[in-house]
Protein backbone atom coordinates (compact mmCIF):
# COMPACT_ATOMS: atom_id res chain seq x y z
CA UNK A 1 0.00 0.00 0.00
CA UNK A 2 2.85 2.37 0.82
CA UNK A 3 4.48 1.72 -2.56
CA UNK A 4 1.22 2.50 -4.35
CA UNK A 5 0.59 5.68 -2.35
CA UNK A 6 4.13 6.95 -2.92
CA UNK A 7 3.94 6.43 -6.68
CA UNK A 8 0.50 8.06 -6.90
CA UNK A 9 1.55 11.05 -4.78
CA UNK A 10 4.67 11.70 -6.85
CA UNK A 11 2.54 12.11 -9.99
CA UNK A 12 -0.66 13.52 -8.50
CA UNK A 13 1.10 16.35 -6.68
CA UNK A 14 2.23 17.75 -10.05
CA UNK A 15 -1.37 18.62 -10.87
CA UNK A 16 -3.02 19.59 -7.58
CA UNK A 17 -2.19 21.02 -4.17
CA UNK A 18 -2.04 17.86 -2.09
CA UNK A 19 -1.91 17.35 1.66
CA UNK A 20 -1.00 13.78 2.59
CA UNK A 21 -2.07 12.38 5.98
CA UNK A 22 -0.11 9.20 6.73
CA UNK A 23 0.92 7.08 9.74
CA UNK A 24 4.19 8.04 11.40
CA UNK A 25 5.83 4.84 10.12
CA UNK A 26 5.24 5.83 6.46
CA UNK A 27 8.61 6.04 4.71
CA UNK A 28 7.59 7.02 1.19
CA UNK A 29 9.36 9.87 -0.56
CA UNK A 30 7.13 12.92 -0.96
CA UNK A 31 7.35 15.06 -4.07
CA UNK A 32 5.44 18.37 -3.87
CA UNK A 33 2.88 17.49 -1.20
CA UNK A 34 2.64 18.73 2.36
CA UNK A 35 2.84 15.70 4.59
CA UNK A 36 1.08 15.30 7.93
CA UNK A 37 1.92 12.38 10.22
CA UNK A 38 -0.29 10.77 12.83
CA UNK A 39 0.44 8.05 15.39
CA UNK A 40 -1.07 4.57 15.18
CA UNK A 41 1.02 2.72 17.77
CA UNK A 42 3.93 0.29 17.78
CA UNK A 43 1.78 -2.86 17.58
CA UNK A 44 -1.58 -3.98 16.21
CA UNK A 45 -3.00 -3.86 19.73
CA UNK A 46 -1.85 -0.26 20.28
CA UNK A 47 -3.15 0.69 16.84
CA UNK A 48 -6.55 -0.85 17.59
CA UNK A 49 -6.84 1.09 20.87
CA UNK A 50 -5.93 4.32 19.11
CA UNK A 51 -8.38 3.70 16.26
CA UNK A 52 -11.13 3.13 18.84
CA UNK A 53 -10.33 6.43 20.52
CA UNK A 54 -12.58 9.16 19.06
CA UNK A 55 -10.31 11.92 20.38
CA UNK A 56 -7.53 10.68 18.07
CA UNK A 57 -9.88 10.90 15.09
CA UNK A 58 -11.07 14.35 16.16
CA UNK A 59 -7.46 15.54 16.36
CA UNK A 60 -6.91 14.46 12.75
CA UNK A 61 -10.21 16.06 11.72
CA UNK A 62 -9.22 19.38 13.26
CA UNK A 63 -5.93 19.31 11.36
CA UNK A 64 -7.77 18.48 8.14
CA UNK A 65 -10.40 21.16 8.70
CA UNK A 66 -7.74 23.85 9.17
CA UNK A 67 -6.51 23.13 5.65
CA UNK A 68 -10.00 23.82 4.26
CA UNK A 69 -9.76 21.11 1.57
CA UNK A 70 -12.05 21.04 -1.46
CA UNK A 71 -12.04 17.24 -1.40
CA UNK A 72 -11.04 14.50 1.03
CA UNK A 73 -9.87 11.22 -0.53
CA UNK A 74 -9.63 8.27 1.86
CA UNK A 75 -7.13 5.89 0.27
CA UNK A 76 -7.20 3.04 2.77
CA UNK A 77 -9.00 1.82 5.90
CA UNK A 78 -12.56 2.72 4.98
CA UNK A 79 -13.95 0.49 7.74
CA UNK A 80 -11.75 1.82 10.53
CA UNK A 81 -13.52 3.75 13.33
CA UNK A 82 -11.63 6.91 12.38
CA UNK A 83 -12.95 6.70 8.83
CA UNK A 84 -16.54 6.45 9.99
CA UNK A 85 -16.21 9.65 12.02
CA UNK A 86 -14.26 11.58 9.39
CA UNK A 87 -16.78 10.70 6.68
CA UNK A 88 -19.64 11.86 8.90
CA UNK A 89 -17.93 15.15 9.78
CA UNK A 90 -17.04 15.86 6.15
CA UNK A 91 -20.66 15.30 5.15
CA UNK A 92 -21.84 17.77 7.82
CA UNK A 93 -19.83 20.64 6.33
CA UNK A 94 -20.35 19.58 2.70
CA UNK A 95 -16.82 18.46 1.80
CA UNK A 96 -16.92 15.65 -0.79
CA UNK A 97 -15.54 12.49 0.78
CA UNK A 98 -14.14 10.02 -1.77
CA UNK A 99 -13.16 6.44 -0.94
CA UNK A 100 -10.81 4.00 -2.65
CA UNK A 101 -11.96 0.41 -2.16
CA UNK A 102 -9.00 -1.88 -2.73
CA UNK A 103 -10.87 -5.07 -1.81
CA UNK A 104 -14.55 -4.96 -2.80
CA UNK A 105 -14.74 -8.49 -1.42
CA UNK A 106 -12.77 -9.48 1.73
CA UNK A 107 -10.17 -12.19 1.24
CA UNK A 108 -10.94 -15.64 2.68
CA UNK A 109 -9.41 -16.11 6.12
CA UNK A 110 -8.82 -12.36 6.58
CA UNK A 111 -10.63 -11.47 9.83
CA UNK A 112 -9.65 -7.80 9.71
CA UNK A 113 -10.78 -7.61 6.10
CA UNK A 114 -14.18 -9.02 7.04
CA UNK A 115 -14.58 -6.57 9.92
CA UNK A 116 -13.52 -3.73 7.62
CA UNK A 117 -16.15 -4.83 5.08
CA UNK A 118 -18.86 -4.74 7.76
CA UNK A 119 -18.07 -1.38 9.32
CA UNK A 120 -17.28 0.43 6.09
CA UNK A 121 -20.99 0.34 5.26
CA UNK A 122 -21.33 3.26 7.67
CA UNK A 123 -18.60 5.20 5.85
CA UNK A 124 -20.32 4.49 2.54
CA UNK A 125 -23.47 6.30 3.74
CA UNK A 126 -21.58 9.59 3.91
CA UNK A 127 -19.24 9.18 0.93
CA UNK A 128 -19.72 11.11 -2.31
CA UNK A 129 -17.83 8.79 -4.64
CA UNK A 130 -16.08 5.44 -4.77
CA UNK A 131 -12.94 4.35 -6.62
CA UNK A 132 -12.19 0.76 -7.63
CA UNK A 133 -9.46 -0.62 -9.87
CA UNK A 134 -11.42 -2.92 -12.14
CA UNK A 135 -14.95 -2.79 -13.63
CA UNK A 136 -15.34 -6.43 -12.71
CA UNK A 137 -16.30 -5.32 -9.18
CA UNK A 138 -18.96 -2.74 -10.06
CA UNK A 139 -21.74 -5.27 -9.52
CA UNK A 140 -20.15 -6.31 -6.22
CA UNK A 141 -20.47 -2.74 -4.96
CA UNK A 142 -23.99 -2.43 -6.31
CA UNK A 143 -24.96 -5.42 -4.17
CA UNK A 144 -23.56 -3.45 -1.23
CA UNK A 145 -25.94 -0.58 -1.96
CA UNK A 146 -23.63 1.70 -3.97
CA UNK A 147 -25.07 3.26 -7.11
CA UNK A 148 -23.18 2.58 -10.34
CA UNK A 149 -23.14 6.31 -11.16
CA UNK A 150 -21.09 6.97 -8.02
CA UNK A 151 -18.39 4.43 -8.92
CA UNK A 152 -15.21 5.51 -10.70
CA UNK A 153 -12.93 2.86 -12.24
CA UNK A 154 -9.26 3.83 -12.40
CA UNK A 155 -6.84 0.91 -12.89
CA UNK A 156 -3.96 -0.01 -10.63
CA UNK A 157 -0.83 1.84 -11.66
CA UNK A 158 2.62 0.39 -12.15
CA UNK A 159 5.28 1.27 -9.57
CA UNK A 160 7.95 -1.09 -10.94
CA UNK A 161 10.41 1.82 -11.33
CA UNK A 162 11.25 1.59 -7.62
CA UNK A 163 12.68 -1.89 -8.35
CA UNK A 164 13.98 -1.38 -11.89
CA UNK A 165 16.56 1.14 -10.72
CA UNK A 166 18.34 -1.72 -8.89
CA UNK A 167 18.87 -3.85 -12.00
CA UNK A 168 22.39 -5.23 -12.14
CA UNK A 169 24.21 -6.12 -15.36
CA UNK A 170 25.27 -9.69 -15.98
CA UNK A 171 22.44 -11.42 -14.07
CA UNK A 172 21.32 -14.46 -16.07
CA UNK A 173 17.83 -15.90 -16.21
CA UNK A 174 17.47 -19.20 -14.42
CA UNK A 175 14.90 -21.97 -14.52
CA UNK A 176 13.18 -20.29 -11.62
CA UNK A 177 9.50 -19.59 -10.95
CA UNK A 178 8.98 -16.68 -8.56
CA UNK A 179 6.16 -16.10 -6.09
CA UNK A 180 6.54 -12.60 -4.63
CA UNK A 181 4.29 -10.96 -2.04
CA UNK A 182 2.96 -11.22 1.47
CA UNK A 183 2.17 -14.82 2.43
CA UNK A 184 -1.56 -15.10 3.03
CA UNK A 185 -3.86 -18.12 3.12
CA UNK A 186 -5.87 -17.02 0.07
CA UNK A 187 -2.76 -16.76 -2.12
CA UNK A 188 -2.50 -20.51 -2.67
CA UNK A 189 1.12 -21.07 -1.63
CA UNK A 190 0.17 -24.65 -0.73
CA UNK A 191 -1.01 -25.21 -4.31
CA UNK A 192 2.29 -23.81 -5.60
CA UNK A 193 4.25 -26.18 -3.35
CA UNK A 194 2.35 -29.18 -4.70
CA UNK A 195 2.97 -27.90 -8.23
CA UNK A 196 6.67 -27.68 -7.39
CA UNK A 197 6.74 -31.36 -6.42
CA UNK A 198 4.84 -32.24 -9.60
CA UNK A 199 7.48 -30.45 -11.70
CA UNK A 200 10.15 -32.71 -10.19
CA UNK A 201 12.99 -30.24 -10.48
CA UNK A 202 12.29 -29.10 -14.05
CA UNK A 203 12.14 -25.60 -12.60
CA UNK A 204 12.93 -24.34 -9.09
CA UNK A 205 10.37 -22.38 -7.07
CA UNK A 206 11.29 -19.20 -5.16
CA UNK A 207 8.77 -18.08 -2.52
CA UNK A 208 9.57 -14.58 -1.31
CA UNK A 209 7.74 -12.34 1.12
CA UNK A 210 6.78 -11.74 4.76
CA UNK A 211 3.98 -13.56 6.53
CA UNK A 212 3.28 -16.92 8.13
CA UNK A 213 2.57 -20.29 6.59
CA UNK A 214 1.19 -23.38 8.32
CA UNK A 215 4.08 -25.19 10.02
CA UNK A 216 3.65 -28.34 7.94
CA UNK A 217 3.78 -26.36 4.70
CA UNK A 218 6.82 -24.37 5.81
CA UNK A 219 8.58 -27.63 6.72
CA UNK A 220 7.90 -29.03 3.24
CA UNK A 221 9.51 -25.98 1.67
CA UNK A 222 12.55 -25.80 3.92
CA UNK A 223 13.24 -29.55 3.80
CA UNK A 224 13.38 -29.58 -0.01
CA UNK A 225 16.06 -27.03 -0.93
CA UNK A 226 16.60 -28.79 -4.25
CA UNK A 227 13.11 -27.63 -5.28
CA UNK A 228 12.42 -24.47 -3.26
CA UNK A 229 14.08 -21.22 -2.25
CA UNK A 230 12.40 -19.51 0.70
CA UNK A 231 12.83 -15.83 1.58
CA UNK A 232 10.36 -15.37 4.42
CA UNK A 233 10.85 -11.68 5.27
CA UNK A 234 10.19 -8.20 3.93
CA UNK A 235 12.56 -7.88 0.99
CA UNK A 236 14.46 -4.71 0.17
CA UNK A 237 13.83 -3.25 -3.28
CA UNK A 238 17.26 -4.39 -4.48
CA UNK A 239 16.48 -7.98 -3.41
CA UNK A 240 13.19 -7.88 -5.29
CA UNK A 241 14.96 -6.66 -8.41
CA UNK A 242 17.52 -9.47 -8.21
CA UNK A 243 14.83 -12.15 -7.93
CA UNK A 244 12.94 -10.79 -10.94
CA UNK A 245 16.19 -10.69 -12.91
CA UNK A 246 16.84 -14.33 -12.07
CA UNK A 247 13.28 -15.56 -12.65
CA UNK A 248 11.98 -16.97 -15.92
CA UNK A 249 8.34 -16.89 -14.85
CA UNK A 250 6.30 -15.21 -12.13
CA UNK A 251 3.51 -17.25 -10.56
CA UNK A 252 0.34 -16.10 -8.78
CA UNK A 253 -1.53 -19.20 -7.54
CA UNK A 254 -4.25 -17.26 -5.68
CA UNK A 255 -7.53 -18.88 -4.68
CA UNK A 256 -9.21 -15.46 -4.64
CA UNK A 257 -8.01 -12.03 -5.71
CA UNK A 258 -9.07 -8.46 -6.27
CA UNK A 259 -6.01 -7.01 -8.02
CA UNK A 260 -2.26 -7.07 -7.56
CA UNK A 261 0.74 -4.92 -8.43
CA UNK A 262 2.84 -8.00 -9.20
CA UNK A 263 1.77 -8.68 -12.83
CA UNK A 264 2.85 -5.20 -13.94
CA UNK A 265 6.12 -5.40 -12.01
CA UNK A 266 6.83 -8.75 -13.63
CA UNK A 267 6.05 -7.45 -17.11
CA UNK A 268 8.37 -4.48 -16.52
CA UNK A 269 11.21 -6.96 -15.89
CA UNK A 270 10.28 -8.93 -19.01
CA UNK A 271 9.14 -11.91 -16.93
CA UNK A 272 5.99 -13.75 -18.12
CA UNK A 273 3.19 -14.39 -15.63
CA UNK A 274 1.09 -17.45 -14.90
CA UNK A 275 -1.86 -16.83 -12.59
CA UNK A 276 -5.16 -18.34 -11.59
CA UNK A 277 -8.29 -17.08 -13.34
CA UNK A 278 -9.75 -15.26 -10.33
CA UNK A 279 -10.71 -11.65 -9.61
CA UNK A 280 -9.11 -8.98 -11.80
CA UNK A 281 -6.39 -11.43 -12.87
CA UNK A 282 -8.72 -12.54 -15.66
CA UNK A 283 -8.18 -9.13 -17.26
CA UNK A 284 -4.89 -7.89 -15.80
CA UNK A 285 -2.87 -11.01 -16.62
CA UNK A 286 -4.40 -11.38 -20.07
CA UNK A 287 -3.54 -7.73 -20.73
CA UNK A 288 0.18 -8.45 -20.38
CA UNK A 289 0.06 -11.69 -22.36
CA UNK A 290 0.21 -14.04 -19.37
CA UNK A 291 -1.17 -17.52 -18.84
CA UNK A 292 -4.34 -18.21 -16.83
CA UNK A 293 -5.07 -21.53 -15.12
CA UNK A 294 -7.94 -22.72 -12.90
CA UNK A 295 -7.49 -22.07 -9.15
CA UNK A 296 -6.69 -24.82 -6.64
CA UNK A 297 -5.24 -27.18 -9.26
CA UNK A 298 -1.51 -27.99 -8.74
CA UNK A 299 -1.17 -29.95 -11.97
CA UNK A 300 -2.74 -27.20 -14.07
CA UNK A 301 -0.51 -24.67 -12.32
CA UNK A 302 2.61 -26.75 -13.06
CA UNK A 303 1.63 -27.04 -16.71
CA UNK A 304 0.91 -23.31 -16.83
CA UNK A 305 4.36 -22.52 -15.43
CA UNK A 306 6.00 -24.58 -18.18
CA UNK A 307 3.83 -23.07 -20.91
CA UNK A 308 4.64 -19.53 -19.75
CA UNK A 309 8.38 -20.07 -20.11
CA UNK A 310 9.78 -18.08 -23.02
CA UNK A 311 6.75 -15.86 -23.45
CA UNK A 312 7.44 -12.17 -23.93
CA UNK A 313 5.07 -10.09 -21.77
CA UNK A 314 3.41 -6.97 -23.13
CA UNK A 315 3.97 -3.82 -21.08
CA UNK A 316 0.92 -1.47 -21.01
CA UNK A 317 2.48 2.01 -20.87
CA UNK A 318 -0.91 3.61 -20.23
CA UNK A 319 -0.68 2.27 -16.68
CA UNK A 320 2.22 4.52 -15.79
CA UNK A 321 1.29 6.68 -12.81
CA UNK A 322 1.64 9.86 -14.86
CA UNK A 323 -1.44 8.75 -16.81
CA UNK A 324 -3.23 7.28 -13.79
CA UNK A 325 -2.83 10.54 -11.83
CA UNK A 326 -4.52 12.56 -14.59
CA UNK A 327 -7.54 10.28 -14.36
CA UNK A 328 -7.79 10.96 -10.63
CA UNK A 329 -7.61 14.70 -11.31
CA UNK A 330 -10.49 14.45 -13.80
CA UNK A 331 -12.50 12.53 -11.19
CA UNK A 332 -11.81 15.17 -8.55
CA UNK A 333 -13.03 17.90 -10.89
CA UNK A 334 -16.50 16.36 -10.82
CA UNK A 335 -16.74 17.29 -7.13
CA UNK A 336 -14.79 20.56 -6.94
CA UNK A 337 -17.09 22.86 -8.91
Amino acid sequence: MGHYLEALENSLSKYIDLHLFVPSHYQGQVNNSIIHYFETGQSKYEALLRFLNPSSALDIWQRVERIRPQIIHLFNGEGYPWALLLAYLAKRIHIPFLVTIHDPEPHPGDLWGKLNAIFRRITFRYASGFHIHNPKFIETLERQGISRENIQVIPHGNFANRFLKFIKPGIKREMLALFFGRLEAYKGVDVLVEAGFHLKGKIRIAIAGPGRLPKELETKIISNPDIFEFYNYYLQDSEVALLFQRASVCVLPYRQATQSSVPLISASFGVPVVATAVGAFTEDVAKIGGVLVPPGNPIALAEGILSALGRKPFYPSELEFSSIAQRFVEWYKLFSS
